[in-house]
């Protein structure tokens, strides 16, 4: 084979091996082109591309207006950056729908907020009974900042909706009735109503991406252990959360009767989990464990750890990294007793980890000291002995068939 053949064949083969497991992960929402996939529903508001941001501008007199997708989602992903005139008002709606399904039909449904009122990020029932969020939780905040760009994060799952502005958690939500009346819709871009005489203002979102989660199936049914197995101390939250709780005395990782373990093996997956640490704390997310009796050599290790003091660069053992493979390529450690949220997506050889929104892990699995470990095995979670009480919750997966 020719020199220039053989190149474009190995360039075939390692985007081919990229784009199949991003195929799983974030993607474009908006083309950066125009407006293909979108419909304007409500308002006189006029929105245009300009060098891949879509922009929004005001109109005298217009009630709000949204430009919508036309795809559904139900349960997602949702990552944008957005910047707004600081005298306008705006917001993205979610699962959100319209009187009659029609352009001209009110549209209706949560939606997060975007404002400079110190009420950035919080859930808003748009023609849907008025605030979500509680008045209680509803706290002035400073995080959303006046005339910058803004990034916003939003993991939407069944009745539970959380909000991250500029990397700080604002919301977390659980709000049955409106999941119930709102359990998937389309997304919204809303350029706010102005009156006469004011304006015009301009609202400008850019790196929209979705992860649908829609196939996603939790492994922890947030009340008893179905489904899994441990002779160790886990103990199931009020608030759907799962503690781990070194009984008196128990010390060491080498309790491997301790671990929680999944009943079923998994191969091909994309696995979503949060998790908050108690200072020091120390755990791991375990995967494609042949042997029960001995995981730390039967199977493969990311690192569950407090590494928020530590300064880079990370290596194996820090938070994020694999065990004896690979460090994290950034520290992105949430301090302690804030949830921090990790996905794996491994399919064959191909590991890739994201820790709370960035990816810090893209490696082959078969080129490295784990390289002779089983290609599907069981799920775990490492019971690392007192003091380190550690919560998960929101334990999800999605399995991947060829």
């Amino acid at each position: 084979m020719q020199r220039s053949a053989i190149a474009l064949f190995m360039l075939l083969v390692g985007s081919a091996s990229t784009l199949h497991a991003d195929d799983h992960g974030l993607v474009d929402l908006f083309n950066g082109k125009n407006l293909d996939g979108w419909t304007q529903r409500n308002g006189t508001a006029t929105y245009r591309v300009e060098d891949e941001m879509i922009v929004g501008k005001t109109s005298d007199g217009s009630p709000n207006s949204f430009l919508c997708t036309d795809k559904l989602y139900g349960d997602f992903e949702l990552k944008f950056d957005v910047k707004v005139d600081s005298a306008l008002n705006s917001g993205v709606q979610i699962r959100s729908q319209s009187v009659g399904d029609t352009p001209e039909g009110r549209v209706n449904g949560p939606q997060v907020e975007i404002s400079t009122d110190l009420m950035a990020g919080y859930i808003y029932g748009e023609s849907a009974g008025g605030w979500m969020t509680p008045d209680e939780d509803r706290k002035p905040h400073h995080h959303f900042k006046e005339d910058e760009w803004n990034s916003y994060h939003v993991v939407a799952f069944g009745e539970h909706i959380q909000v991250w502005l500029n990397g700080h958690q604002v919301s977390d939500l659980t709000h049955k009735e409106r999941y119930e009346s709102h359990p998937k819709g389309f997304i919204g871009l809303q350029v706010h109503g102005i009156g006469s005489g004011q304006g015009p203002y301009e609202v400008r979102w850019r790196n929209l991406k979705i992860r649908d989660l829609s196939q996603f199936t939790p492994l922890y049914n947030g009340k008893d252990l179905s489904g899994w197995t441990t002779n160790g101390n886990w103990l199931p939250q009020d608030d759907r959360s799962l503690l781990i709780q070194p009984r008196e005395g128990e010390t060491g990782w080498q309790r491997y009767d301790d671990y929680l373990w999944s009943n079923k093996k998994y191969k091909d997956f994309v696995l979503d989990v949060e998790y908050s640490y108690p200072p020091g704390g120390n755990s791991g997310v375990f995967f494609r464990v042949g042997d029960l009796e001995d995981p730390v050599q039967q199977g493969i290790e990311v690192q569950i750890l407090d590494s928020t003091s530590k300064s880079e660069p990370l290596g194996p053992h820090d938070h994020g990294g694999v065990i004896r493979t690979a460090g994290p390529s950034a520290n992105m450690s949430r301090p302690p007793h804030q949830f921090n949220r990790m996905v794996l997506t491994c399919i064959g050889s191909h590991l890739q980890v994201e820790l709370n929104g960035t990816e810090i892990i893209d490696i082959s699995l078969d080129e490295g000291p784990v390289k002779d470990r089983p290609p599907e095995g069981y799920i775990g979670f490492q019971d690392h002995g007192q003091p380190n009480n550690i919560k998960f919750r929101d334990i999800r997966i999605r399995e991947i068939n060829h």
